[in-house]
């Protein structure tokens, strides 16, 4: 009888040693099929946000172009107003009737410049000379009013334009927005 209840015994043990083993093969294949399951969502979700990512780097690339070709352009309206204002002085003060007349005269005509050389050389050294004395001055160009400014500047008898990396960031903020990185 001893050997029927060690057999019994036994017996019960293998069975639930191999339900054990069955339920402990089902939970890691459970959690193997999740683990996998977790992993594709995962990989999914990472290429969407580097998908994300890679339009607002684009868009960023974008705004940051936009914003160059404002600046320039608001620079070349500043530098256009300021020699436009050059002009007018001059126009008004120093070229001579007949140097008006005969550049307004060959502007309406359609004429060929090269025959106007001397009122044109006359009303170009006129110019350089207000533009060379607004530069000694400390002529500022700013392009964006508020912003410190691109300054030309005469100094040691050379001139030069602060293009520092403050009055790039200066000139470029106002274009830029309200950009997010």
């Amino acid at each position: 009888m001893e050997i029927q209840i060690q057999d019994l015994v036994q017996s019960i043990k293998r069975d639930g040693i191999e339900e054990a083993k069955k339920e402990a093969e089902a939970i890691v294949a459970t959690a193997k099929g999740q683990a996998e399951e977790i992993i594709a969502a995962s990989k999914i979700e990472a290429q969407k946000n580097i998908d994300n990512a890679n339009r607002e780097i684009e868009s960023a690339k974008a705004l940051i172009k936009q914003a160059e070709r404002d600046a320039v352009l608001s620079v070349k309206k500043e530098l256009e107003r300021i020699l436009g204002q050059i002009v007018a002085e001059k126009v008004s003060k120093d070229l001579s009737e007949k140097t008006l007349c005969a550049l307004i005269v060959a502007a309406i005509g359609n004429e060929d410049p090269a025959k106007y050389s001397v009122e044109i050389d006359s009303a170009k050294a006129a110019l350089k000379s207000d533009l060379a004395k607004l530069i000694e001055k400390g002529l500022e160009i700013r392009p964006v009013k508020g912003m410190s400014g691109m300054k030309l500047i005469c100094k040691d008898g050379s001139g030069f334009f602060d293009f520092s990396d403050e009055e790039i960031s200066a000139l470029l903020k106002p274009f830029l927005g309200d950009m997010k990185i």
